[in-house]
């Protein structure tokens, strides 16, 4: 009774919210964060409508570009496993939104639609869905129960749930448990099993299969990087990557550059905001300090010089941070010195980068005590922690690389999880496909 109620409530709340988003995308005044909104409204245009009635789908769900480039192996095994599918891919960004329209994997890239039972099943019936498959804890309850509704078999990947999580949705659980009850569960560790198995999901449906994180393999740069790389090196310069960093963050990394610097005129540091529409309060923070500041843009694309001195280069364009990652012997991963959880420590441990990690990993806790326990990354506590730390690893780049090379070894160690999410999808739509003929006969 009380899930039943709870999701009522929950659907009509959600009903409510994307008349509101319809409203809001037609005013012009109001601003386009509000006013995008209202793309998640479920309209395909007359291009997107014709991909969809195409064929047989497998629509993969992932929030925006960090899991997109985690769960972009598993596309590629589906197109080999599953030949002759429509592969559809949604985000909740507009930069995920931007990758996933650039891979070749996928047939279709959207933005996932607002969770209202008007927004949902209008747009689920515009396809012949074999399957959804979605990344991590993208739980949405109107989505996943019209599936069910439909016969459609939802499959959660590299499914995670921190403790930070578990306890923020606890509340949430009977909606959680009208959701989560037919879904198969491909969770990363023991740990996420038991988690997800507390917010409401069938222990028979849930299975460990691991991170697909692991088994991103490192690709070609492209050429703007590779431009990059070749101006660093020939200025005989040393890069440090302070990677998807959040407010409060970019002050600790730019004081402690700025210290670090001074004993080590060759470094260049490489700073990437998490949030692109940051970037010009980080650029302020910047020019405060007396700081030369160049853009990637201006090095990588437009072939400007690289100037000499003290230097940082703004990472301005979404999607380079990962090969950026091999531009320099040691990187910073951001949402780690403020209580956010962390961010991808994979994307440098398999480029053998030594990593620096700040005190909050909650999101990648497991990769990261990992790579912790086995030498292949530092934690640092503050400015000071990471200026002392910076400075000792350029005056010893032998040990530098070690710490790089044992990263690489550990992040090896973790691989397989693609194939072990191949065997469980396989046989989940083997299932589905014998319970339709069943019905059919």
């Amino acid at each position: 009774m009380i899930d039943t109620v709870a999701f009522g409530v929950y659907r009509g709340g959600m009903n409510v919210a994307a008349a509101l988003a319809g409203v809001a995308g037609r005013v012009p005044f109001l601003p386009d964060s509000w006013r995008s909104v209202g793309d998640r409204l479920g309209a395909l245009d007359g291009a997107e409508a014709a991909t969809a009635s195409g064929g047989t789908a497998l629509w993969v769900h992932a929030a925006s570009v960090g899991e997109l480039v985690a769960v972009r192996p598993l596309l590629g095994r589906m197109r080999e496993r599953f030949p002759g599918r429509l592969l559809v891919v949604s985000t909740l960004t507009r930069t995920g939104l931007a990758l996933a329209r650039q891979m070749p994997e996928v047939h279709l890239a959207l933005l996932f639609p607002l969770d209202a039972p008007a927004t949902v099943r209008p747009l689920i019936a515009r396809f012949r869905l074999e399957a959804f498959l979605f990344t991590e804890t993208e739980i949405w309850p109107t989505w996943l129960v019209a599936l069910e509704e439909r016969g459609v078999p939802a499959i959660m990947v590299s499914g995670r749930v921190s403790e930070r999580s578990l306890s923020r949705a606890r509340w949430l659980r009977p909606l959680y448990r009208a959701a989560l009850g037919p879904v198969t569960c491909c969770m990363q560790t023991d740990a996420d099993a038991e988690r997800i198995v507390a917010l409401g999901a069938e222990p028979i449906r849930v299975h460990v299969a691991g991170s697909l994180k692991f088994d991103a393999t490192p690709t070609e740069p492209p050429a703007e990087v590779a431009r990059l790389r070749d101006l660093v090196d020939g200025a005989g310069r040393r890069v440090i990557v302070a990677g998807s960093t959040h407010e409060g963050e970019e002050t600790a990394v730019l004081d402690a550059y700025d210290r670090v610097v001074r004993g080590h005129r060759d470094a260049v540091l490489f700073l990437a905001p998490r949030h692109p529409e940051r970037l010009e309060g980080v650029a302020a923070l910047v020019a405060q300090r007396g700081l030369a500041l160049r853009r990637y843009t201006e090095l990588a694309i437009d072939g400007a010089g690289l100037p000499t001195g003290p230097l940082v280069v703004l990472l301005d364009v979404v999607g380079p941070l990962a090969h950026c990652y091999g531009l320099g012997p040691v990187a910073f991963v951001g949402g780690s010195l403020v209580p956010v959880g962390g961010h991808n420590v994979l994307e440098p441990a398999r480029l053998a980068r030594a990593i620096l990690v700040g005190p909050h990993t909650g999101n990648a806790r497991d990769v990261v005590d990992r790579l912790l326990a086995g030498r292949g990354a530092l934690r640092i506590d503050s400015a000071d922690s990471l200026a002392w730390t910076l400075d000792h690893l350029l005056a010893h780049p032998e040990e530098t690389a070690a710490i790089g090379r044992r990263a690489q070894a550990l992040v090896q160690t973790g691989q397989g999880a693609v194939e072990r999410h191949m065997k469980i999808i396989a046989a989940r739509l083997l299932s589905a496909r014998f319970a339709r003929d069943g019905d059919d006969a």
